[in-house]
């Protein structure tokens, strides 16, 4: 399976470069991708070529803090309908959620989950099966960092995560970090983590607009119904979006309409680490 990143991602790295006065286009094109390729709002690039980008991204620049530094550059379209879908998110809950469920609109090879626990919330982000070598450490910053920019959008510029947990040893730019978090730092630690207070979580945001967040919602579920060949649980994903409100949908169904068997179905999915439950 090849992993690929929407090209929107990439701008932030080519708005980076340029703010270190460095020719963005040519290093785009060192790496073998199209810089104009960042206009189309629909366009993709594979993760491979993105990770070569990031690291000579890091190695012109000479700034270890180079991730912190792209994801400074977020706005609400990098990540297509997913960020106007997350600003009119009833509470933060719900935007994390839809962040969870949708996560493939910026790349394919993350693995980002939710869990609800005694205390507070832990939102988790990884990679898949195959793309472990891809995880690099200015992604995770650049990740973390913009997940926390848009928490701010919705929750205001006094919001903090409770604490942030990297597997990587954050070496180079730990203030930075600290100042960019507001958080309480763990490194080396066991997975990529962010935590949030529940009380937080669950507070009614004032920009929530409920008719705006499913709009862009089905926006997004139908960017990621036009991958070729897409992976089956995307298929899965957007065919339950578009029918659960029926309360028409089942297993079977689903099946159906992809002209799949039952157990065809079932084996992929687990094919792809999940299940139709």
């Amino acid at each position: 399976m090849q992993f690929s990143t929407i090209t929107s991602w990439a701008r932030l790295i080519w708005e980076a470069l340029r703010s270190y006065g460095i020719d963005a286009d040519a290093v785009f094109a060192e790496v073998g991708l199209d810089p104009s390729a960042i206009e189309d709002p629909n366009g993709r690039y594979p993760v491979t070529s993105m990770v070569r980008l990031w690291r000579l991204a890091v190695a012109r620049s000479g700034d270890p803090c180079f991730g912190l530094t792209a994801a400074a550059q977020w706005h609400p379209t990098t990540w297509h309908g997913l960020g106007f879908a997350w600003l009119a998110s009833e509470t933060l809950e719900d935007a994390l959620g839809r962040l969870e469920r949708y996560s493939a609109i910026f790349t394919t090879a993350a693995d980002i989950r939710l869990e609800e626990r005694p205390d507070d919330f832990r939102l988790t982000v990884g990679a898949h099966k195959g793309s472990q070598d891809e995880m690099m450490d200015v992604i995770t910053d650049a990740f973390v960092s913009i997940v926390v920019h848009m928490c701010g959008a919705i929750c205001g510029p006094d919001f903090r995560p409770l604490r942030v947990e990297l597997v990587h040893e954050g070496s180079g730019c730990r203030q930075k970090r600290r100042e960019v978090f507001g958080a309480p730092i763990q490194y080396g630690a066991r997975e990529n983590a962010l935590y949030f207070a529940k009380a937080v979580t669950r507070k009614p945001l004032a920009s929530a607009n409920a008719e705006l967040a499913h709009a862009n919602e089905r926006v997004v579920a139908d960017y990621l119904a036009e991958f070729e060949n897409a992976a089956i649980v995307w298929q899965v994903r957007t065919l339950l979006i578009k029918h659960l409100s029926s309360g028409e949908i089942n297993m079977s169904r689903v099946a159906e309409l992809l002209s799949l068997s039952r157990r065809t179905l079932q084996r992929r999915l687990e094919d792809e680490g999940t299940s139709f439950k």
